[in-house]
């Protein structure tokens, strides 16, 4: 079955040379972070004064007002904010692998999910950075998208009948991804035998509900989670039963998104960016903009060529993601699982801009926090050991100036970030950030 093929040796090599001497020596004792106010992130409160220790990778305990072991490096946490490791839930990083690995750790996410790149290029990185050969977030990878898209359409396997959906399905799983992927132009027949080996195989499925199922049977056929509101807002438009968004109607079906436990990842930033990015109507700053390579950046001017031929698209686009807003709020607020997810953005950045796009639709600061840090834990099966800072839990953890339960911008002010149970400073980090930049605009 036709793939496309990278070769990763050298890209793995490449992306090495950005480990600082900081993180590539194991932790040779204990760390222990003394005074620090932990953020409970289920709870949504804060436990003041408690000295965090960690041993190797995992967090050994957490006492209130407590002294630090004899021969730990002791990090002074009074004043600061302690919570979990950030995660991306919709990421790709293929062709962008040398400046985001680096930029991802350097803005506190210390996980993502890669949603679409070529089978050998993803394992040999998540390889890379699960044995800590290179410095980067763990990733939980899909492998190559499944549908019937052009031939030239990258990150791919084409499948046309049931049977190549099912052979694709079992190649993935003799390789080890964590998830398959389906998108818009999966054809129908193709979708259910996906889903049906997906749970012969045990891996879930995600991504677009195809366009010609129906969101409806997408869900019956058990997708676990839906991306992007599947694009065009026909997530909403399904129990609305029409373009205009009806709170009322769509709570019901929101009731049992929950029940069934069915995540969302509404991507909210790529969709307000999507048209705008790069030009005067952009948030995205100018210092982020910087940390973009030449691939990523001709990606949106193409883009942009698009919009500049068709700007009624603009205001389509524009008035779908206004509405996306508040379909996530209402649909948090109905206890459906939100998952914080990025696209197509300026990797690490993107995730504490998501966060702030949340709480400014509506979502409570702690609720915003929770889709990027239990939230992922949870719909992975891996809350036993990743997304809450408790003792048992592996030491992915961010420092914080600020408390984000109070002002969810303070995702933004890191001080230090510990990445299975390494420490770097704010040094460190700045560090990595330079070499980011300089990393996107070498030549490639």
């Amino acid at each position: 079955m036709p793939h496309r093929h990278t070769t990763v040796p050298v890209l793995i090599a490449a992306a090495a040379v950005l480990i600082t001497n900081a993180v590539v020596n194991s932790q040779s004792r204990s760390l222990a972070i003394a005074g620090v106010n932990v953020v409970d992130v289920v709870a949504g409160r804060i436990l003041p004064n408690r000295t965090v220790t960690i041993r190797e990778q995992t967090i050994d305990a957490i006492t209130e007002g407590g002294a630090p072991p004899k021969g730990a490096h002791v990090v002074d946490g009074r004043g600061k904010f302690l919570i979990p490791g950030l995660w991306d839930m919709h990421a790709h990083i293929q062709g962008n692998e040398k400046t985001w690995l680096p930029l991802y750790i350097a803005n506190g996410v210390t996980g993502i999910r890669d949603m679409g790149a070529d089978l050998d290029f993803i394992l040999a990185i998540r390889d890379a950075t699960s044995s800590s050969r290179t410095l980067g977030p763990r990733i939980v990878a899909a492998g190559p998208i499944l549908d019937d898209a052009p031939g030239d359409w990258p990150f791919r396997i084409r499948v046309r009948n049931p049977n190549e959906g099912r052979a694709a399905v079992q190649l993935l799983k003799r390789r080890g991804v964590d998830l398959i992927k389906v998108h818009n132009f999966t054809p129908r027949d193709v979708f259910f035998a996906i889903v049906d080996e997906a749970r012969r195989q045990q891996l879930p499925v995600a991504g677009h509900v195809p366009l010609k199922v129906t969101i409806q049977e997408g869900i019956d056929a058990g997708m676990v989670t839906i991306e992007h509101m599947s694009e065009d807002g026909r997530v909403w438009k399904a129990c609305s039963s029409g373009a205009e968004y009806r709170p009322d109607a769509c709570r019901p079906f929101f009731e049992m998104l929950a029940r069934r436990r069915v995540w969302q990842t509404p991507t909210l930033v790529a969709l307000t960016e999507l048209a705008v990015i790069g030009t005067p109507a952009s948030g995205i700053s100018a210092d982020h903009l910087s940390y973009a390579n030449k691939q990523f950046l001709d990606l949106h001017k193409g883009n942009q060529s698009f919009f500049l031929k068709r700007p009624e698209v603009v205001g389509i686009l524009k008035g779908l993601a206004d509405v996306a807003r508040v379909v996530t709020r209402d649909m948090a607020n109905a206890g459906v699982g939100i998952l914080a997810g990025c696209d197509a953005m300026i990797a690490g950045f993107c995730v504490h801009d998501e966060l702030t796009t949340m709480v400014g639709a509506g979502m409570t600061p702690a609720a915003a926090l929770q889709t990027a840090t239990v939230n992922p834990a949870r719909y992975l099966g891996r809350d036993k050991a990743l997304g809450t800072v408790a003792p048992g839990m592996t030491a992915d953890l961010v420092l914080l100036d600020g408390n984000p339960l109070e002002d969810i911008a303070s995702v933004r002010r890191i001080r230090a970030v510990v990445t299975a149970g390494r420490f770097l400073d704010r040094g460190s980090l700045d560090q990595l950030l330079a070499q980011a930049k300089a990393a996107a605009h070498s030549p490639q």
